[in-house]
């Protein structure tokens, strides 16, 4: 879907026809060669959210400017999104479609959150500079400590423009030794002029009901200097609170039920216990509130189930209860809430891509017509949803990401904003879902990436890329390492093998104890698959992954031996057994999963042996690169390592990189870029017969005094080097001075 569509009207009738003119428009436009820098570029919107009313939205846009506080910490060198400064934006969805969103001034103060107050009040939270508002550092020396830069939540109002410091000013500079001192907890949108915060006050996070026009303040509830977090019922009134005590080992969970003015203590948890805790609600366990305050409905799969779905849970007897809802084949993916009440509004579930059902027969019926006209080129995802509107966010192979609003009184979709605007006019990939029938009869998706351009049918160099987890998944959307990949004409295949989430308890278990056996003849049988169809060469196939995926990359190197011309593992498992030894000492609550998923390495060793790279090695034939960044905490670079010295002493065909101050998602865009052009130049030297012409060698990328610098700091979206003077490539990345190290090993990074 490309970006240029412009605002229509939306019905069940129109819906196919509109999808195919807007495919067209989408066809016409993206027509330039996509690069790493257009990939591994920031996010353009930082957060984005629609009014109460549906009237208007308002979000940060990422600037191209670093602001103050990085500038202070030295910070410019670093490819950090946080460091740049952005501009707050607000689109009236009232008036021309056509007119350029409104900049709200905020002067020198730095936006990093918003939060609705109501229709026509925004509450920004901010970082500010001192002396900017007359918090001058001190001429004499003293004990307390003076701040450069304190947290303050800012109150606009809309058709004015007229900005208010909650708290007061110089109250908020007095708190300022607290983390993000103060977050909305409730709008009140029964009082306009006043919201409920928290905000730390003589070192107690209390509860406080602010006036948005003053910025006088009435403490309402009393915290502690344990307390961490408070929430409220859809009146306003607080109804829990969490408190973390690290020198006691506790965590404690207040409740308080309505009608009554007391607190209760629900649980009283070791820290460890919490983080467990914490750990289950991540994964869904807690979906919405009811009207009994004793009961809630969580999302899981109990005892028995084949599917995870929605269940009743009594807080007081600590019991699930009836199911609210479940699909018939697919597992639950999530649970969509009312912001003030917390009442379950929506579901979602996945097949080949993110589906959405909400319970309203009238908004479920204009959602499913949005679908119908998004869903031959993207996915819709609903952010925020009103009375009369809809924030909506769109992304699939072909529309990277990009924000719209819809009108539920007159079915116009409106665009808002893109996530990445250098993807707009570059050519992008079309993907297809099939269904692959492995050798033992299961079924099961796989995506795949066809190349933009590619003759149809066309047999083509081929990388097959298994997904993470292993209980992960790949669906129909915007991959930007597929995009990256076929954009080189190469097609990528990806298969949802046994063991991938969102299928049911038995496909899920099916892999417990099969990572090199079933689950790898899964990846086996989507390449035959592949070849059978005429999609692939049999004699240019590469198979490359990132953490469970880099381990199934080196399983298929001993397993399949001959069916790859290159290896490529990014953060893979390479010793299963020492990967637990490092999991029961730093995360001991993940053991029983793992144990679970490999096997036990006390009474399982010579099963969970034979499926460890590292011992597997005189198995292997192709040339293995691998890739780490060196702030992994989540698969140790021990891992690699440990992969490393035995092919080193084996005397194998491999080469390997570290990725500097990248974690185990290479979540920065240097992180990124970095290792998609080593995986690229690796990989093409045994996929394509020519090498493009445009293409960096491994030479040089690994050569230090080669490396294209300047490339990576546009792909910050930072002005050209030449027009920055004074921040100029030394002073942002450091001088590159060791062939093993790409980038200076920041203490930070």
């Amino acid at each position: 879907m490309g970006w240029n569509a412009v605002t229509m009207p939306v019905g069940r009738l129109l819906a196919a026809m509109l999808a195919v003119v807007v495919g067209a428009q989408a066809g016409a436009i993206q027509n330039r060669p996509l690069t790493i820098n257009d990939l591994a570029q920031p996010p353009s919107i930082r957060t984005i959210q629609m009014s109460p009313d549906g009237r208007q939205v308002a979000y940060l846009q990422r600037t191209s400017d670093f602001h103050a506080l990085a500038r202070a910490m030295d910070s410019v060198h670093r490819d950090d999104p946080d460091n740049l400064l952005h501009r707050l934006l607000l689109v009236d969805l009232t008036g021309p479609a056509d007119a350029p969103p409104r900049e709200i001034d905020l002067g020198t103060d730095i936006p990093v959150g918003i939060s609705w107050a109501g229709p026509d009040r925004l509450i920004v939270g901010t970082i500010a500079t001192s002396e900017d508002n007359g918090h001058m550092r001190p001429r004499r020396r003293s004990r307390v400590p003076y701040y450069r830069f304190y947290w303050r939540l800012v109150s606009v109002h809309i058709p004015t423009g007229q900005r208010d410091v909650l708290f007061g000013d110089d109250e908020a500079w007095d708190m300022r030794a607290a983390d993000n001192f103060a977050e909305v907890v409730h709008p009140l949108p029964g009082e306009p002029d006043h919201v409920l915060v928290a905000a730390h006050r003589n070192s107690n996070f209390d509860l406080w009901r602010l006036d948005l026009v003053t910025g006088d303040h009435d403490r309402v509830e009393r915290g502690s200097s344990n307390t961490v977090q408070w929430a409220a019922n859809e009146q306003g009134r607080a109804t829990f609170r969490l408190d973390l005590d690290v020198d006691d080992d506790r965590a404690r969970i207040y409740r308080r039920r309505s009608g009554s003015d007391r607190w209760s203590r629900d649980e009283s948890l070791t820290l460890n216990e919490f983080v467990d805790y914490i750990h289950r609600a991540n994964r869904s366990i807690w979906a919405a509130n009811t009207d009994d305050d004793d009961t809630v409905l969580v999302a899981v799969r109990p005892e028995g189930a084949e599917r995870r779905g929605v269940y009743e849970y009594d807080l007081e007897a600590d019991e699930i209860g009836d199911r609210v809802w479940e699909h018939p084949t697919y597992d639950l993916d999530t649970v969509l809430r009312d912001e003030l009440s917390d009442r379950m509004i929506a579901v979602t579930y996945l097949d080949d891509r993110i589906r959405t059902r909400f319970f309203d027969r009238r908004l479920n019926a204009h959602f499913q017509a949005l679908t119908a006209y998004f869903e031959a080129d993207a996915v819709v995802y609903p952010l925020d949803v009103t009375a009369d509107a809809l924030l909506l966010f769109v992304t699939g192979p072909q529309e990277p990401g990009s924000y719209y609003a819809y009108s539920l009184e007159t079915s116009e979709v409106r665009p808002l904003a893109a996530v990445n605007p250098a993807l707009l006019g570059t050519r992008l990939s079309r993907v297809t879902t099939e269904q692959v029938t492995t050798r033992d009869g299961l079924v099961i998706d796989v995506f795949v990436t066809h190349p933009a351009g590619a003759r149809p049918g066309a047999a083509l160099p081929t990388v097959i890329m298994p997904h993470g987890g292993p209980e992960a998944r790949d669906s129909f959307g915007f991959d930007p390492v597929a995009q990256y990949f076929a954009a080189e004409g190469w097609r990528i295949l990806q298969p949802n093998f046994r063991g991938s989430e969102g299928y049911g308890r038995t496909f899920a278990s099916a892999a417990h104890g099969q990572w090199s056996r079933a689950v790898q003849d899964d990846i086996t049988d989507t390449l035959q698959w592949a070849i059978n169809s005429g999609l692939t060469r049999r004699d240019r196939v590469c198979i490359a992954g990132f953490s469970y995926g880099g381990y199934a990359a080196l399983a298929g190197a001993f397993v399949t031996p001959d069916a790859y011309r290159c290896v490529v593992s990014v953060a893979g498992i390479s010793d299963p057994e020492a990967f637990i030894d490092w999991s029961r000492e730093n995360r001991p609550d993940s053991v029983e999963y793992w144990t679970r998923q490999i096997g036990d390495p006390e009474t399982e060793a010579e099963a969970v042996r034979a499926m460890a790279p590292v011992h597997q090695i005189s198995r292997m034939r192709a040339p293995i690169l691998l890739l780490h960044g060196n702030k992994d905490e989540v698969v140790p670079m021990a891992q690699t390592e440990i992969m490393i010295e035995a092919l080193e002493a084996a005397g194998y065909d491999f080469r390997e990189r570290t990725i500097r101050g990248a974690g185990h998602n290479f979540e920065t865009p240097l992180g990124l870029g970095r290792t998609l052009a080593l995986m690229e130049a690796f990989m093409g030297e045994y996929l394509d017969e020519v090498q493009p012409a445009d293409r960096d060698s491994w030479q040089t990328l690994t050569e230090p005094e080669r490396i294209n610098l300047p490339q990576f700091r546009r792909v910050m979206g930072l002005p050209d080097p030449a027009d920055d003077s004074p921040n100029g490539l030394t002073e942002m990345l450091g001088a590159t001075t060791d062939t093993a190290d790409e980038f200076p090993d920041d203490p930070e990074n």
